[in-house]
């Protein structure tokens, strides 16, 4: 068994630097995360092409998270999570040399080994370092910050394309790269602040059972009831990941398309969209320490899932920003509750471990998600299917989308059961 390391004040320490890392980390995803479509639609690419980006990234992160938690019991998370941040540096540069969208499939593969090693392993030092009843809390405020990042980074990325064109004079296509550069820079300063105030929890296990199957579905010395929790998270976790990348890394295209809308615009409508989810995210997991962390997953779920389902059902681009802000909202109501309810439910001595698989599985459904979702996105839009008034076909991969996440909700509701401890 692992030794603690850290004090009261080290391990609050640890929670708040993370969180900043999450912030700092968001903020450049989020400055070019609704630009990206654009960016790759330039270079060529349509849905299926834009799909098979977003899959190339969950692709080698569903290969990697496993075996990079489990390293990170062995070696120690700190670590790890600094090798990832220094490459996040690398690879936002060389999103600036493509010229062809398949060149963009390959950079974003690669950034997916990154992501691996730090969004697991930086969960599992925040769960090594945080008491069972204030994980609700902690996870809160680690998606708080991440989200929080993610609002600010498209007004910025839409700021920056706005300055690059407007006053520097960059052609459309250098505009869209702009941005990058900033990411880059944004990347170097956490993972300074890792270096600098970031603490492992506990000892690292070096003589750890080989990593199998076998110990991934049935953990040693498991009960019964825990694993089959375990089980079923990692379903929910694999389907919910589908339902995400189905609809998810196409929205900036459906805005696009409908509304005509710019590149910066769309950056604007994001940013509001998460700012409101991130309003609710450290408050709702500081609640779900109190009413139960399941009951706010399955509530906020619910809600962002059905939000999913209306955001194709109206031309009036007032109701649709509206959609987007109440799905960004009960999104963050039930996800640091989920988190805190997995965190609950690994076992302590292999929770890296186990917390790379619940990436993995979710990334594996991202993986299968993202193209089919391109595919079924490409060939339903704007389509007739019989519906009546304003409907057609862009209704289609948005409720398997929800329709999906609803059915993985309620796996969860159904069949895991909650910890009092």
């Amino acid at each position: 068994m692992a030794s603690y390391l850290l004090s009261e004040d080290e391990a609050r320490m640890n929670v708040n630097y993370l969180a900043s890392l999450d912030f700092i980390v968001s903020l450049g995803f989020g400055l070019i995360f609704p630009l990206f479509p654009v960016y790759a639609e330039n270079l060529g690419a349509g849905a299926l092409e834009i799909g098979l980006m977003f899959s190339a990234f969950v692709l080698t992160r569903a290969a990697l998270s496993t075996y990079f938690g489990d390293l990170s019991d062995r070696v120690g998370r700190k670590r790890l999570i600094l090798v990832g941040s220094s490459l996040y540096v690398v690879f936002a540069i060389l999103f600036t040399f493509p010229d062809t969208w398949y060149g963009l499939v390959l950079v974003r593969g690669f950034q997916g080994v990154a992501s691996a090693m730090v969004w697991p392993v930086s969960e599992a030092l925040v769960i090594d370092s945080t008491p069972s009843k204030q994980r609700g809390a902690a996870m809160g405020k680690i998606v708080m910050s991440s989200n929080l990042g993610f609002v600010i980074g498209p007004f910025a990325g839409g700021g920056l394309v706005m300055f690059a064109k407007e006053l520097l004079n960059f052609s459309e296509m250098d505009s869209y790269r702009f941005p990058f550069y900033f990411t880059a820079l944004l990347a170097l300063a956490g993972t300074i602040l890792v270096w600098l105030y970031v603490t492992d929890a506990r000892t690292p296990e070096t003589k750890k059972a080989k990593l199998s199957l076998r110990k991934i579905f049935r953990p040693d010395g498991a009960k019964p009831e825990s694993v089959r929790n375990l089980n079923v998270l990692y379903l929910n976790a694999m389907m919910e990941g589908f339902s995400f990348s189905s609809i998810g890394p196409l929205m900036a295209l459906f805005l696009l398309w409908r509304f005509e809308l710019g590149g910066e615009h769309i950056s604007l409508l994001v940013g509001i969209a998460m700012g409101l989810g991130a309003l609710v995210a450290f408050p709702s997991g500081r609640l779900s320490d109190k009413v139960g962390r399941k009951k706010l997953f399955v509530v906020g779920g619910s809600f962002a899932f059905v939000a999913t389902i209306l955001i194709p059902t109206t031309w009036s681009l007032v109701l649709v920003v509206l959609f987007l802000g109440l799905r960004s909202m009960a999104f963050q109501v039930a996800s640091p509750a989920l988190r805190a309810l997995q965190a609950d439910i690994v076992p302590e001595d292999v929770r890296g471990r186990l917390i790379g698989v619940l990436e993995s599985m979710s990334a594996l459904g991202a993986v299968i998600g993202a193209p089919i979702g391109g595919i079924i996105f490409d060939h339903f839009y704007g389509a007739d299917i019989g519906l009546p008034g304003a409907l057609d076909g862009t209704l289609v991969p948005f409720a398997i989308s929800g329709a999906l996440g609803l059915a993985a909700i309620t796996l969860v509701q159904v069949y895991v059961r909650e910890s009092k401890g």
